[in-house]
């Protein structure tokens, strides 16, 4: 079981650095396109990043 739950977290921090490499590419395309760095959609990226550290935050304080 302890098993189990070492690789459920390992695959939520490796997903969410994921997330938080391509936000950045994200990012960076839109400066570069659009001459901007936030719109609506990169906001809503960096809002589910920010959720994503939370729920993982809360499932590694739960051990």
């Amino acid at each position: 079981m302890a098993q189990d739950d070492a690789a459920v977290k390992t695959a939520l921090i490796i997903m969410y650095v994921i997330g938080v490499i391509c936000l950045g590419i994200t990012f960076f395309v839109l400066n570069k396109v659009n001459g901007k760095w936030f719109t609506k959609f990169s906001v809503g990226l960096a809002g589910i990043v920010l959720v994503m550290g939370i729920i993982l935050i809360n499932i590694i304080n739960l051990n």
